[in-house]
């Protein structure tokens, strides 16, 4: 054996060497000053300011270190010994600097960390610059980690290390492709690749502190139930996978309340979460996202994610006094109605303004439950949005809209006009600005809409007279102009009343559960998906009549233009969704991005039988509902052609579908 042999399979056999592991993205280490995290303005202050009790964080500064314990332990097996000896009041110290790789024993023996009631696992992260003891485990099927058996328990100064801190998104794409099955099986496939969890908790009490929790494909801590938890001053990141991915996740049990406080976070898919379920309800304060996710930020689940047939979102949710640095993510998200409220104020967002893009729903207040105010602004020189600037604000928008308009650059003025219609705080500013938004709309030949906003401008009692008589004018000539209009050539070209027993070979379930019955095309309760098993070339438009008797509706929505690609169907394609997000709104999307959302107000009614229509039309697309237009877009580069040949529908509770048409024709 030569002597370069010798020493390639030494290297192989020894133990990866200490800057070896680095090749972890969450081995990264946490810059030791993240700079400023908060701002004063005129008195009041805005993000994440620290606490007495040390840096956001945790670390080196922190108050609340311990140094020593009742258990010394610096193996895995001396860990296991003290936790079926300890009782409560105790400590187990885990020596600092040691790691604890569990590794096998989760393997070979299904091993799970369990702490008992009032029991303190310590190591002493920060204390004369220490970055504590590790506790890892490489098993993706870790889940949990470490769960609690009693109320009271402290977990502080470790890294509570998992295996994957991936985004897993080229697995995910797999998973929810159409052409592997419905929903469930999709599921099936998404769930063979296991995922972990690091800390669990069904009682109540739960105290993470001063730890470094990173590498959890579901969550790095699940409080499953009870109340009192207490989430602080912890380094959490790259805990990320696609579809999945939470810092802090709130579960299922009666009852998940928390406070979450004085955190920095990194590299999540949602730092914090919610099932969303009633008992869910958290205090998120003084935490610091640094800016990299691939979704929102915090988060609330609406009764739509659950399935359970309401648009509740948590219990309560305070939210103030944050900094988020990701200027093109999501700040916030609540995807539903919380049964009290949800509280937003004093966070300093590096976005350049208010708006949908910061916080969902967007405008808050009324019937949301979601009340926002008093927030910073802007990354170089945050400004408050209070009356003064968003009045110069608002004129600002509205000056840079008309100057587009002037120049027909329709599309820009508008998103301006959406702009000042969000920073309007009178009635006269409303009316204005939905009167620009009206004149685009007509200039792009969006005729319904447009005809609804003019007459709606007409009602508002605090339009001013010049906007009453500029809207009274478009009305005449949306009038005059509309029947000269030569109508559509429309060829039928596939027809299904549904007077049979079996769904056929003409239909493709992409997700849920169809059937045909009673000569009713009907769906499950959950999401559902299904296209036509035939290609239509040219501008499509797809009728078809809808009924459910579901208290809280969602989706009676046509999908058109699609190629069947990506993980639902109408990926690729336009979904003009009726009713949806349990239904609250209406809109168009474009290849899964919004291209409409401004709709009248018209929404499923439980028991009644809805004629729906979707087609695009040149460049326009529309949905008409009971022979109301409720939505259009203007879409100057048309899905149309090879690629784009799929119809078919998108419904999210049990629904009877009839008489439903497809017709085409030849765009010129």
């Amino acid at each position: 054996m030569t002597t370069s042999t010798q020493i390639l399979l030494l290297l192989l056999c020894l133990p990866l060497a200490a800057g070896a592991q680095y090749s972890r993205p969450d081995h990264e280490p946490l810059p030791a000053d993240i700079g400023q995290t908060w701002v004063e303005i005129e008195g009041d202050i805005y993000g994440a300011k620290p606490s007495e009790l040390g840096p956001i964080g945790g670390g080196v500064g922190y108050q609340r270190i311990l140094t020593d314990g009742d258990y010394r332990v610096s193996t895995a097996n001396e860990l296991i010994a003290a936790l079926k000896q300890v009782k409560s009041g105790e400590v187990i110290y885990v020596e600092p600097g040691s790691h604890i790789d569990c590794s096998t024993l989760i393997f070979a023996e299904k091993l799970v960390l369990e702490i008992p009631e009032g029991v303190t696992l310590a190591s002493n992260r920060g204390h004369e610059g220490s970055s504590g003891a590790m506790i890892s485990s490489d098993a993706f099927a870790t889940r949990p980690f470490i769960r609690t058996l009693g109320p009271n328990v402290r977990i502080t100064g470790l890294w509570i290390r998992g295996p994957d801190p991936k985004r897993r998104s080229a697995h995910a794409g797999r998973s929810f492709k159409a052409e592997r099955g419905d929903s469930k099986v999709q599921h099936e496939y998404y769930y063979r690749f296991p995922v972990s969890e690091g800390i669990y908790s069904k009682f109540s009490g739960l105290e993470v502190d001063n730890c470094q929790v990173s590498g959890w494909s579901h969550a790095g801590v699940h409080l499953w139930d009870g109340h009192d938890h207490h989430i602080h001053h912890n380094y959490i990141h790259h805990n990320q996978m696609n579809g999945l991915g939470y810092g802090v996740c709130h579960g299922y049990g009666e009852e998940a309340v928390s406070l979450i406080e004085y955190n920095i976070f990194d590299y999540n898919r949602h730092s914090i979460a919610g099932t969303g379920k009633p008992g869910n309800a958290y205090e998120a304060a003084n935490n610091v996202e640094l800016g990299v996710s691939l979704s929102h930020n915090f988060d609330m689940h609406g009764g739509s994610d659950r399935r359970d047939g309401t648009s509740i979102a948590g219990h309560w949710m305070k939210v103030h006094h944050n900094t988020f640095r990701g200027p093109s993510v999501r700040a916030i998200a609540i995807r539903g109605i919380p049964r009290e409220q949800a509280d937003i104020h004093n966070h300093w967002f590096y976005h350049t303004g208010a708006g949908k893009l910061v916080i969902m729903p967007w405008p808050t207040g009324g019937d949301t439950h979601v009340d926002s105010r008093n927030n910073a602004y802007g990354r170089q020189e945050p400004i408050v949005w209070d009356a003064a600037y968003q009045a110069h604000e608002y004129q600002r928008a509205l000056d840079a809209g008309i100057d587009l308009y002037r120049q027909r650059n329709y599309t820009q003025a508008r998103a301006h006009f959406d702009q000042a219609l969000l920073l309007a705080t009178r009635g006269t500013e409303r009316s204005r600005a939905q009167l620009h938004i009206a004149h685009c709309h007509y200039k792009q030949g969006l005729f319904a809409v447009a005809r609804t906003q003019f007459e709606t401008i007409m009602r508002a009692r605090e339009a001013l007279p010049d906007d009453r008589v500029a809207a009274r004018k478009r009305l005449r000539q949306i009038r005059e102009f509309a029947p000269a209009r030569a109508p559509r050539q429309w060829t039928l070209a596939f027809s299904d009343d549904f007077e049979r027993d079996e769904l056929g070979d003409d239909w493709k379930t992409i997700g849920g559960e169809w059937r045909v019955e009673d000569g009713k095309l009907v769906c499950g309760n959950a999401y559902s998906e299904i296209v036509i098993n035939k290609a239509f070339s040219g501008c499509q438009r797809i009728e078809f009549e809808a009924l459910t008797s579901a208290e809280i509706p969602c989706d009676f929505s046509p999908v058109i233009h699609s190629g069947g690609k990506g993980s639902r169907g109408f990926e690729g394609g336009y979904l003009l969704q009726f009713g949806g997000s349990g239904n609250t709104l209406n809109r168009i999307l474009r290849a899964n991005q919004p291209l409409e959302d401004r709709s009248a107000d018209r929404f499923i009614v439980p028991g009644h039988v809805h004629n729906i229509i979707a087609e695009l039309d040149g460049y326009i697309v529309r949905l008409t509902v009971d022979g109301h237009t409720i939505v259009e877009g203007h879409d100057p580069e048309p899905l149309v052609g090879p690629g784009h040949e799929i119809a078919g529908l998108y419904v999210y509770r049990e629904t009877f579908i009839d008489n439903l048409r497809v017709y085409t024709y030849e765009p010129d």
